[in-house]
């Protein structure tokens, strides 16, 4: 018997929160956790773009044969020039590949196993917070994991220093994982000339950077946030960077993301890209065509590529809306609570200071369900609960 020999893992802390929302029956329940952008009606909906999209491919689409382990073609095109821009240094001399993957967590772990066939004892340095994610699939390929000091999660602070004193003592050769925009959870971002500065600080210490940019249009604007993305891959020989379409196409469970390879030389980037190729052989042999095809289709159409964009600037101007009319509220409730800094952050994730009484509190009296070390999706508010919300909050600090 080799099936009764292990324990029960317990949940992935993200799905927990959803899960314990699920059975709440209390109608005020609020849901804070899940990591997917809600409309002011708190629905998760089908952006009308990709509706149009998908009909074009009722009508048109021929065949559902197999694709090759590199995924849709346009598709890849598409998202290479989307992060990098038509006329990137990089694409000219054919030194980067886009492979479609399954999500952008499709695209961390086959950059995951690449690194790992590269070089077996590769030292991966993660931001503390991040991802959970991050460190499950660099240690499921058998990677070594550090972590940098990034955010003080008690005082809303981003800790630039500390991040910049912590990578200086990582290795030539060494991977350092970074958020392109939106960090995720802390939703802290760098400034350009933070950007520009460790940048060429990775430059002069020969590391490696692995962008995940799964928020793209969600900071400032789809070109804007692409920033960090075209500044490395044009000042570093070697780059990593995971991409998804989860979130700006608003297409989750269609699974759409893609990893991209920038290599010091064309000739490198081809083999370098077939070991990659033959990761997603052994993993899953080959992506799915719907989600990529839509995405393909909506960024070669003039007409549609134009009103996704438009969506991508209703979706970043509503949770920005959110961000300020929370602060504003908990000045009004609570002058003292200190939420100021929500304000001044990025996409749909920040950390609530709060201590784990508060929060629990907020959880088990109030239902308002969000992940136990603070941090909140922004994305969860509405006109219609941000009262109530705020309300709960200010009771912990008025009582």
């Amino acid at each position: 018997m080799i099936f009764d020999g292990l324990s029960e893992v317990g949940d992935d802390p993200i799905l927990l929160v959803t899960k314990m929302y699920s059975a709440c029956i209390d109608p005020n329940k609020v849901d804070l956790g899940v990591g997917v952008y809600k409309d002011a009606n708190g629905d998760t909906v089908i952006l009308d773009s990709v509706k149009k999209a998908e009909q074009h491919l009722v009508n048109s689409q021929k065949t559902k044969t197999y694709l090759s382990p590199s995924g849709n073609v346009e598709y890849n095109d598409c998202v290479q020039k989307l992060l990098l821009g038509d006329d990137h240094p990089v694409i000219l001399q054919g030194r980067v590949t886009t492979i479609q993957a399954p999500g952008g967590t499709g695209g961390i772990r086959i950059g995951a196993d690449f690194l790992k066939i590269c070089k077996p004892d590769t030292k991966v340095w993660i931001s503390d917070p991040t991802w959970p994610n991050h460190y499950g699939i660099m240690s499921s390929s058998g990677l070594q994991t550090e972590a940098y000091r990034y955010y003080d999660i008690k005082k809303g602070e981003f800790l630039y220093s500390e991040m910049m004193e912590d990578l200086n003592t990582a290795q030539a050769g060494d991977v350092i994982i970074l958020h392109g925009c939106c960090h995720n959870a802390s939703g802290a971002d760098l400034t350009r000339e933070q950007w520009n500065e460790l940048t060429n600080f990775m430059s002069k210490r020969d590391l490696v950077p692995f962008l995940d940019i799964a928020y793209q249009g969600f900071s400032e604007g789809i070109i804007e946030d692409s920033y960090a993305i075209r500044l490395m891959s044009e000042k570093l020989p070697e780059v990593l960077i995971a991409s998804s379409c989860s979130k700006n196409f608003a297409m989750y469970r269609d699974r759409v993301g893609a990893i991209t390879l920038v290599s010091s030389t064309a000739e490198l980037n081809k083999i370098n890209a077939s070991h990659m190729l033959k990761v997603v052989r052994s993993i899953y042999s080959m992506p799915p065509d719907h989600g990529a095809a839509v995405v393909a289709h909506i960024l070669s159409d003039d007409a549609l590529r134009n009103q996704w964009m438009r969506e991508v600037d209703e979706m970043r101007s509503r949770v920005k809306e959110m961000r300020n009319l929370f602060v504003k509220k908990m000045a009004e409730k609570a002058p003292n609570s200190g939420f100021g800094y929500i304000a001044e952050q990025n996409g749909m994730f920040s950390f609530l200071t709060l201590s784990a009484d508060q929060i629990q509190t907020l959880i088990k009296d109030y239902s308002i369900y969000f992940m136990a070390n603070g941090r909140v999706n922004i994305a969860g508010l509405t006109e219609d609960n941000v009262d109530y919300v705020t309300d709960s909050i200010a009771a912990l600090f008025n009582s």
